[in-house]
């Protein structure tokens, strides 16, 4: 009848990116996507102090959860909490067992798009993280943490340097709580350790890069 047929075409329909030509089926997740391509984020985060901004009203109000804590995304299995639909997914696979993500080059699968990547690196041989004190590279970000931290070769280095004092630690957990006492102004602290473990690094490697 007219009303299947109708159904029908909609379900069929493309609208397609000029850049990468990506196909979807709705008009508004065409115009979500194109957003990649220019850059654009109109949704900005309303929390003081905080400047990040998003593609998405949803990928937003995921982000201002992590301020205020919540955790409205109950697993019916478990006491687990999430703060987004996304992290509740995920747990979730710890309880049904399901890996959706497989590699197309041997047996492995995965519960997270994450592990497939880091894991994949075994079949190219791509090793994107390097020590900032050696020569030593690695195919996920852990192993240089672990290599930094526990075989002895740096003694005394720092893996989270503070971006407004002197202070170091090796400790995350210490590190975020140092910045929240110390710097209440500085944005993100939950965050900002990650940002300054990073930019350390990439000092290293100029300055290693300057003396060779």
């Amino acid at each position: 009848d007219k009303v299947s047929i109708f159904f029908l075409s909609c379900l069929h329909r493309k609208f397609t990116c000029h850049l990468c030509d990506r196909s979807f089926t709705e008009k508004w997740a065409l115009n979500n996507h194109m957003k990649l391509h220019t850059g654009e984020k109109p949704f900005k985060c309303t929390w003081p102090t905080c400047h990040y901004s998003f593609l998405t009203a949803s990928a937003m109000k995921d982000h201002y959860r992590t301020h205020t804590g919540e955790k409205s995304f109950l697993c019916d299995l478990c006491g687990f909490a999430g703060g987004t639909r996304h992290a509740l997914t995920k747990h979730r696979r710890q309880h049904t067992g399901e890996k959706p993500f497989r590699c197309d080059e041997c047996n492995f699968a995965s519960t997270t798009q994450s592990h497939l990547t880091r894991h994949k690196r075994v079949h190219t041989g791509e090793k994107p993280y390097r020590c900032p004190w050696c020569d030593y590279r690695s195919n996920c970000a852990e192993n240089i943490r672990k290599h930094i931290l526990h075989t002895g070769k740096h003694e005394g280095v720092k893996m989270y340097n503070c971006p407004k004092c002197d202070y170091g630690t090796n400790i995350p957990v210490e590190f975020r709580n140092h910045l929240k006492e110390l710097h209440p102004d500085i944005e993100n602290p939950d965050l900002a350790y990650l940002h300054a473990v990073f930019m350390h690094w990439e000092f290293c490697e100029q300055k290693s890069s300057e003396s060779q």
